[in-house]
């Protein structure tokens, strides 16, 4: 992990008294106020102690040792290739043929490259300083996104952080990163109103119900961008209570093409409520047409508030089949099926003239058997009852404890 150049903090030099490191890895360059910092630690024995453990240090992580493995190679009297040297006074090449025309990494870690014009613009050597107060600072793009890490959040009583995370692909390393500067705003009702240094911020409460916004200006290598974030929902006073339900489980389309969801039981202290549907607005119940199968559908449900709350609602799945699912078409033993364990369209092709049927299921254990919205059958192994002739010619779901064969018999 490199983290954050923190002064006083596990510092150690590097490379000759050239660079600073942190213990672990992170590498900025030596300014005025690192010279100060010497200072602090005595005898040039401590000091020379200081440069090993920061070498050590950063050859010990792979990340840092292969970002600066020209220094390295420099330090060991070896030729970095065509990699420049931390002396070079920024006289690098110009990007390869063919290279994007946006801004990419040049093997000097300080520098920035801009494919299009071939210039370099120096990054701010002290990792320390404000990198916003550069007199050329560019506005630049695609740096990254930001979003709450928790929501929604109750008003007052609920907090969130907002983080900020970087485009890898944006020109810009995670070193680049850890060094930049990140201005907060929170929006309207936020406390604290403002905090200006991580790429996560501290927690944040919100004294407004409703939609809070917040935005991020990131700082980097002489440019800045202003990101808005993904919005933050702050809920008022609560919504208990709600039940979504529906009759189905499982439909044939061809036969039963609508299927119907209903919500109760909301309360709030805030009313009246309202009721969106898939990000429709309505009403208490919900009909979806179905005109192909599908192994699982639910509606997306959210209920509101006047105090601004938006709960979701969890509402229960319905398989839906192009015809049934399992069919019995013979009397007793010969049109027994086996059916799984939950809940199944079966339909039952009893005769026109049927007048009497009684329905069976067989399990390994103990098996509860419920036949639509009616007869339940329970037993140890075998349960089995009589019912009526226009149920063995008809379409109904079976609701199985366990895996079953079914039959019905039919005369």
């Amino acid at each position: 992990m490199n983290k954050k150049f923190v002064a006083g903090i596990s510092l150690a030099v590097v490379a000759g008294a050239t660079f600073w490191a942190c213990g672990e890895g992170n590498i900025s360059k030596w300014n005025t106020e690192d010279e100060a910092l010497e200072y602090q630690y005595g005898s040039e024995a401590d000091a020379e102690a200081l440069k090993k453990e920061g070498l050590d240090n950063c050859l010990a992580d792979d990340f840092c040792k292969m970002e600066y493995a020209p220094y390295f190679a420099e330090l060991n009297g070896e030729t970095p290739g065509e990699t420049p040297s931390s002396n070079d006074n920024g006289n690098n090449p110009g990007p390869n043929p063919g290279q994007s025309s946006s801004s990419v990494r040049n093997n000097n870690p300080f520098d920035i490259v801009d494919a299009s014009s071939s210039s370099i613009t120096r990054r701010d050597d002290d990792p320390l300083g404000d990198q916003s107060s550069s007199s050329e600072e560019v506005p630049i793009t695609g740096l990254g996104m930001c979003e709450p890490v928790t929501t929604p959040i109750d008003k007052n009583t609920g907090s969130t952080k907002w983080k900020f995370t970087p485009n890898l692909n944006a020109g810009y390393t995670a070193i680049d990163f850890a060094k930049a500067t990140y201005a907060w705003n929170f929006g309207a009702g936020a406390t604290p109103a403002t905090d200006g240094t991580p790429s996560t911020s501290a927690a944040v409460s919100y004294g407004n119900s409703g939609t809070a916004t917040a935005s991020v200006t990131v700082t980097i290598g002489g440019g800045s961008e202003t990101i808005q974030c993904k919005p933050l929902q702050v809920n008022g006073d609560p919504i208990t209570g709600c039940k979504c339900t529906t009759e189905a489980t499982s439909v044939d389309y061809t036969a039963t093409p609508d299927v119907v969801w209903s919500v109760t039981g909301c309360t709030s202290a805030s009313m009246p409520l309202a009721y969106n549907w898939n990000g429709t607005d309505g009403s208490e119940s919900f009909s979806n047409s179905f005109s192909a199968a599908t192994d699982s559908y639910a509606p997306k449900l959210k209920v509101g508030n006047s105090d601004n709350t938006v709960i979701d609602v969890t509402c229960p799945a319905v398989k839906v089949t192009e015809g049934p699912e399992y069919t019995i078409k013979e009397s007793g033993d010969a049109g027994e099926i086996a059916i799984p364990q939950g809940t199944h369209s079966v339909t039952v092709m009893g005769p026109s003239s049927l007048t009497q049927c009684r329905f069976e299921c067989t399990a390994g254990g103990p098996l509860t058997v419920k036949l639509g919205t009616g007869t339940t059958l329970t037993g140890s192994y075998y349960a089995g009852e009589g019912v009526s002739a226009e149920f063995c010619k008809s379409t109904f779901d079976l609701n199985a404890s366990t895996d079953v064969s079914c039959k019905a018999r039919w005369n």
